[in-house]
């Protein structure tokens, strides 16, 4: 194994807690601010209020965090080996595996059960009394494009981009990833200054014309991976901070013997200070050059300063974490377990709070959403947190379990448990 650039061999690596760290902090920020978001009743939202507007623009982060530190993870794990041939990688083959899996449970959780034997039942009533009504399910949410189908995508663009390093076999693979993300960022400025022109005032779903959809006239499950009426997390906006993850864990791969060092920390700190004070005048500028000699088009880079000021703060929180886990002691081992059962904790919530499968949850009811004040608001929230976090810490019993209980769906897996 090379040693070049600072990397170590396999048995002299120390598992770098920070990005555990910085996992459970996006999970556990995750949790709070939808639990809180959802709570809270709206004469409290005062933007004016500096507490209310410290806590949401902090909530702000959270996606930013979480999709980052995917890209982070991955990159950081699967380039520890690049001399395996791209398909005879495990870590290429679990990759893949992972996009299937995070686009099928995309979808799945955003079923309602109850609506659809509602509508069922309507639709044999309708057909016994002769009607012509038929079938009419509501499906419009179920094709909707949100977090679990958008970090799909990142991790397949990681795929992707590492196949093609593989391929050209030239350069470092950070760079690559710093390319790919800045041919996203530039794209998702052309579809911001798109949803500017249609008048788009408070999100997708508030579309003055809904012909300005893209793809124009393709189905909406298509559109909402782009730009439609349900698309929360199209993966053109959301992208960027994955394959931006994916440089940073590159980069941390590639120079991990000097990670422990207090430069390397600090210098992520000041990079991100730099994207936060000076990022807007920077990007103004350079669209004035690439829009001088029609490279791009104006407001490409200008319309992604908030992109880059999130990516800055995260660079901020890693370099920080760097320097806590370098020169403390960390023994947290139920707070860095939580950055590493993320997937069941983020499907156990939705289905809890948004009525995932089911179709029932605690945000569709008119009692919960949108009714307490703060006090009542954190209460729940931290009680749901430390249910989650009890959640965690018996992960293991709860998994058997599940795959006892559902293991006619998992035969293999059910047999080892037998064994």
């Amino acid at each position: 194994m090379s040693l070049e650039n600072g990397s170590l061999p396999l048995a002299a690596r120390p598992r770098l807690k920070f990005i555990d760290m910085a996992r459970s902090i996006a999970i556990l920020m995750m949790l709070e601010g939808h639990f809180t978001g959802s709570a809270l009743a709206d004469r409290y939202r005062d933007d004016n209020n500096w507490l209310f507007s410290f806590w949401h623009n902090l909530h702000g982060l959270t996606s930013p965090l979480f999709f980052a530190v995917t890209g982070v993870v991955f990159i950081y794990l699967l380039s520890r080996s690049t001399d395996e041939p791209f398909f005879q990688n495990e870590r290429v083959k679990k990759g893949f595996g992972r996009v299937r899996m995070l686009l099928f449970w995309g979808y799945f959780i955003q079923f309602d059960l109850i609506t659809f034997a509602r509508d069922t039942y309507y639709g044999f009533e309708d057909l016994f009394k002769g009607g012509t009504r038929g079938f009419v399910y509501h499906l419009d949410w179920f094709q909707a494009f949100h977090v679990l189908q958008s970090i799909g995508f990142g991790i397949f663009f990681l795929l992707l981009v590492f196949g093609i390093y593989k391929l050209i076999k030239k350069g470092p693979l950070y760079l690559y990833y710093l390319i790919a993300a800045l041919v996203i960022f530039v794209i998702y400025g052309y579809l911001k200054e798109h949803i500017k022109l249609y008048g788009v005032s408070e999100g997708i779903k508030t579309a003055k014309d809904p012909s300005a959809f893209i793809p124009s006239g393709a189905p909406k499950f298509v559109q909402n991976m782009i730009y439609g009426q349900f698309s929360d997390f199209s993966f053109v906006r959301y992208s960027g901070y994955v394959l931006m993850g994916g440089m940073i864990g590159a980069i941390i791969r590639q120079f991990e013997r000097n990670v422990r060092k207090w430069w390397f920390g600090i210098t992520f700190i000041l990079i991100g200070l730099f994207f936060n004070i000076v990022g807007q005048s920077l990007f103004h500028e350079l669209d004035q050059l690439t829009d001088w000699i029609g490279l791009t088009g104006h407001g490409c880079f200008e319309n992604n300063t908030t992109g880059f000021a999130r990516m800055g703060q995260v660079a901020i929180l890693l370099g920080t974490l760097m320097l806590v886990d370098a020169n403390f002691k960390i023994n947290a081992p139920l707070f860095l377990k939580m950055g590493q059962t993320t997937f069941p904790v983020y499907i156990v919530h939705v289905i809890i709070l948004y009525g995932g499968i089911i179709g029932i949850g605690l945000d569709p009811s008119a009692w919960y959403h949108r009714q307490f004040d703060p006090w009542v608001a954190i209460s729940i929230s931290a009680f749901f947190i430390t249910v989650f976090v009890f959640m965690v810490k018996y992960i293991e019993p709860l998994t058997e379990t599940y795959y006892k209980v559902f293991g006619i769906f998992y035969p293999k897996r059910k047999k080892r448990l037998n064994e």
